[in-house]
């Protein structure tokens, strides 16, 4: 009897012995899990601060460096993760320093390294802290599949794409209020919208269908020729008007107060095209490259239907990209229907809501209403380069 005890008495030890390997193993799984906790939440901080700091890029045409590194910090500290606080480095550069993207001032790398993560169980064997280390790089790029193309800002606009039939595979619609797709035939990469979900009777969407978002803003200010001319809009003194009715020949850049082409046959010499009156080129035809039409807060918005019209905006100068340039302030609406048209480039007219765009082509357009009517066909072949170069760039996470 004795014996057994002193052989109960042995395994005691044992079971001790156990027990602390058991407890200090679950002791170490908690802390690993606690640091793969941090690792996400510090990834995720990181990914954030890349992106808006590229959006930044995007904004100033890659021309604000230093701004961009100074939202990556802010953005960090506000998902908390502060340069210089508790042991915790932000690292940002634009350009990056390596990688594949070094030396592109239209990318951005970051680095965040937190030395002091704090451990539970692990101290008890001397690991009192942890080191994590996260990277990541984001780029303002003008090929981002589904990049805005079509931005239409108003956000009490319920837009109209009935019956439309719009072919443009890189194109991105945005949307800020809600649209009508009855009907459509929708091929394009990216459709977001900001208000009400859309009715979509009998649409057919090819690649990307209507997927919630948040509010766009107006995308002036990150192109380039847009911002220029927002900033220093040409002259509207010595205004002419100009009668051109069955007009055969060219005509050369100016401010126009009145501007009548229709039935003529016209070039339009490279140059900007002040419209501070009234303008209509129905049945005209008109061609012209190297073209920018800027619509003054009196002008009359043009009217392009029935007309043939080929035009493409500057592609050098201040105003590179821009074709048509309407002031905010003029809440009129530009008609751009006629399936025997052709424009590139930029056409900007934010303030006006019932723009109608049918049946136009092109290779390379973006357009930017505060509301807009496309019961037609609309095809752009988005693959070819833009005049000057793409115009919207967009911020993706390239690792």
């Amino acid at each position: 009897m004795n014996g057994r005890r002193r052989q109960a008495g042995q395994i005691l030890p044992l079971l001790g012995i156990s027990l602390a390997v058991v407890l200090g193993f679950a002791g170490i799984g908690v802390d690993v899990g606690y640091l793969e906790y941090w690792q996400q939440q510090q990834q995720s901080a990181t990914d954030i601060a890349a992106l808006d700091a590229a959006e930044q890029l995007a904004h100033s045409s890659c021309a604000s460096n230093a701004s961009a590194q100074a939202v990556a910090k802010s953005d960090a500290s506000a998902n908390g993760f502060a340069d210089g606080s508790n042991g915790i480095s932000v690292v940002p550069n634009s350009p990056p320093v390596g990688g594949v993207l070094a030396g592109n001032g239209c990318a951005v790398s970051v680095s965040i390294t937190s030395s002091n993560v704090s451990t539970f169980f692990s101290r008890l064997f001397g690991f009192n802290q942890a080191k994590e280390t996260t990277q990541a790089v984001a780029e303002a790029s003008a090929n981002a599949e589904g990049a805005g193309c079509i931005y239409l800002l108003s956000p009490s606009v319920n837009q109209n794409f009935n019956g439309a039939t719009v072919t443009a595979p890189q194109c991105g619609v945005l949307i800020n209020d809600t649209a009508n797709f009855n009907g459509a035939t929708i091929d394009v990469g990216n459709i977001g919208y900001a208000g009400a979900a859309p009715n979509e009777n009998g649409s057919h969407f090819s690649l990307a269908t209507p997927a919630p978002m948040l509010t766009v803003a107006d995308p002036c200010p990150t192109i380039t020729g847009c911002a220029a001319i927002s900033a220093s809009p040409p002259p509207t003194s010595s205004c002419s008007a100009f009668n051109g009715n069955g007009y055969n020949g060219s005509l050369s850049p100016g401010c126009y107060s009145n501007l009548n082409l229709n039935g003529a046959t016209v070039t339009l010499n490279s140059g900007t095209y002040v419209l501070s009156g009234s303008s209509n080129f129905n049945g005209s035809k008109i061609t012209g490259s190297g073209v920018t039409l800027y619509v003054t807060a009196s002008g009359t918005p043009p009217n392009f239907n029935g007309a043939q019209a080929t035009l493409s905006p500057p592609t050098t100068g201040s105003q590179i990209g821009v074709l048509y340039y309407q002031v905010l302030a003029n809440t009129g609406s530009p008609n751009f229907n006629g399936t025997n048209s052709s424009f590139s480039g930029l056409i900007y007219a934010p303030g006006a809501t019932g723009v109608n765009f049918n049946g136009a082509n092109g290779k390379y357009v973006v357009l930017v209403f505060g509301g807009m009517n496309s019961n037609g066909s609309i095809a752009w072949d988005f693959a070819s380069p833009a005049p000057g170069g793409a115009l919207v760039k967009q911020a993706v996470l390239v690792q």
